[in-house]
């Protein structure tokens, strides 16, 4: 499985530590979780542009 390192706020680590100790999930569970709901959603809006707007990005350019 690929490797992300990253500098986050305090706040949000605070969060998370504080969330995962309630739940007892851990961090990299957490992260999983949370940035894969992101990426879904991310996913889902292109196919939906993509639909509406046409799936060719050359004519869309042509356009304007």
């Amino acid at each position: 499985m690929p490797e992300l390192r990253v500098e986050l706020e305090k706040f949000i680590v605070d969060v998370m530590d504080g969330y995962c100790s309630g739940t007892g999930m851990c961090r990299t569970k957490l992260a999983n979780q949370i940035l894969g709901e992101w990426a879904h959603q991310k996913h889902h809006e292109s196919i939906v542009i993509l639909r509406v707007a046409g799936g060719n990005p050359d004519r869309s350019e042509k356009k304007l």
